[in-house]
């Protein structure tokens, strides 16, 4: 049945969604398929051991049983698929395991604390963001180390989000892949969790950080998105490399911010030059002196962006402005009128007539 439904060709894929419907319909109790219900489901799906798994284990399984479903209405032996209008978990914002993007010092001991062909295993990796499944999926068929510019093709039926992808390899990777053992059918044998634990230990890299983040192999994929964001690559193409459909998965989810330099990004902002009258500038009635920003925008500060070959000419340039501004905006205090009824002082003020 399992084989009938499955919408790609790969066995591991069709036995995978075998056994999930297998699982499911012992736990629900469906004896026959009026008996398939979203209530059943919801009760299998949101409690126990299910509870606890992860947003997308979860929504994984509803997916499973909504293909069955959709199958049997295709057929005519289900009137309507129970599970149209149900929704799934929500994953954004209810990830349930944190994980900790490894720094460069943390890979570098990594990799030369971890003995071949598992080095190789850890450095795709952290260079393509494959998953642990699709790595394992991997033929040799599908690795083209003699093209101008190496690549993978990873198949749609291995790919989580069903799309077939091309991944380039960076020259240090297709070297280190041309060393492997080219008899066997796949490539990559990655390591259990047990394995992965054992060469973190040797690295003196802690499972789990100063604030419960955990690091497992998923991490290294997360370590990638985050030296993305490091380097300055655009969300566009960081999406790309990371095959998201969703802008927050790559910027939210993958991404450790406590890694990013920001303090740089902070350096490299345009500096500004303030060019300013220190003098006291008078309303022109009372001789009191105003606050800066009660003042036009005429009489106001000048803020410009510099570089810095204009540092030299902006100080040579604020003496000529300030005398400009003391000759043009600075009232005229020797008297209040010329006695024939006019105010002869240029102030702020305008000349008044009829005073």
């Amino acid at each position: 049945m399992a084989q009938q439904i499955s919408d790609g060709n790969d066995p591991a894929n069709t036995h995978r969604m075998e056994l999930r419907l297998k699982k499911m319909i012992t736990a629900c109790g469906w004896n026959r398929l009026p008996d398939i219900a979203a209530v059943s489901f919801l009760r299998f799906r949101d409690t126990g051991d299910m509870a606890k798994a992860a947003p997308k284990i979860r929504n994984d399984y509803q997916q499973v049983v909504r293909s069955f479903c959709r199958w049997c209405v295709r057929r005519g032996r289900m009137a309507i698929d129970p599970f149209q209008s149900l929704d799934t978990v929500k994953v954004n914002g209810d990830i349930r395991r944190q994980r900790h993007s490894l720094t460069d010092t943390e890979v570098q001991r990594l990799l030369e604390a971890t003995p071949e062909p598992r080095r190789t295993v850890y450095l795709t990796a952290l260079l393509t963001g494959l998953r642990r499944a699709e790595m394992e999926q991997l033929r040799w068929f599908d690795v083209h180390l003699d093209s101008p510019k190496p690549y993978l093709d990873v198949w749609a039926s291995t790919t989580k989000n069903g799309q077939k992808a091309i991944i380039w390899l960076r020259d240090d990777l297709a070297t280190a892949l041309r060393s492997m053992d080219l008899s066997g059918d796949s490539i990559f044998d990655v390591p259990d969790m047990k394995t992965f634990k054992a060469d973190l230990a040797r690295a003196e890299i802690a499972a789990m950080d100063g604030q419960g983040r955990i690091v497992d192999f998923h991490a290294l994929r997360h370590t990638l998105a985050t030296n993305l964001g490091r380097v300055g690559v655009s969300v566009q193409v960081a999406m790309q490399v990371m095959r998201h459909s969703d802008v927050r998965l790559t910027t939210k989810v993958y991404t450790d911010s406590t890694l990013l330099p920001t303090a740089e990004a902070i350096e490299c902002l345009p500096r500004w030059q303030i060019q300013k009258n220190d003098k006291m500038i008078a309303t022109g009635t009372h001789d009191t002196p105003v606050s800066p920003a009660t003042l036009p925008a005429t009489l106001l500060p000048s803020l410009k962006v510099i570089s810095g070959h204009d540092v030299a000419q902006s100080a040579d340039m604020s003496n000529t402005n300030q005398t400009r501004m003391d000759g043009e905006e600075t009232p005229d205090y020797h008297g209040d009128n010329d006695g024939h009824g006019k105010f002869r002082g240029v102030g702020i003020e305008p000349t008044t007539k009829g005073l």
